[in-house]
């Protein structure tokens, strides 16, 4: 049984990554150096590489996720799928803006992003002190 996630990442959602990988790592060449150096067993490194090379041109990015774990179907629930849909409406939101908009609180929505980075729904990145979830998910397919 497997769960698959079609994500897209727009212009905004690239913006919003090139800005967290630069402030995480500076510029992209000592990103570079670090995988060349430690290659991709310190995490996060290879993956922002990947995003820099597929941004250089800022277009649009599809990406599939497929998850294999089963505890991925604890993280799904009614209240988490109106917020992917709150996301995927209304575009890249920090944590605040987005439980204030949805009328729900800051430490639920906290708690509903974190579950659904962890299996890799949601890309979650820090945008100054803020977490933003981005990326516009297209469909969730389950297969058995």
């Amino acid at each position: 049984m497997k769960v698959i996630i079609k994500r897209e990442f727009k212009k905004e959602h690239i913006t919003v990554l090139k800005k967290s990988i630069r402030r995480k790592y500076g510029r992209f060449e000592k990103v570079k150096a670090l995988l060349a150096s430690k290659g991709c067993a310190s995490p996060g490194i290879g993956e922002a590489y990947l995003i820099y090379l597929c941004t250089m041109n800022e277009e649009p990015i599809e990406e599939e996720v497929i998850i294999k774990d089963k505890k991925v179907f604890n993280v799904f629930s009614a209240k988490r799928f109106e917020m992917i849909d709150y996301i995927n409406n209304h575009g890249p939101l920090s944590l605040k803006e987005l439980a204030r908009k949805t009328g729900r609180d800051y430490k639920n929505v906290y708690d509903d992003i974190c579950a659904m980075e962890r299996f890799l729904i949601l890309n979650v990145v820090k945008s100054g002190k803020e977490k933003v979830p981005i990326g516009k998910i297209n469909s969730i397919e389950i297969r058995i």
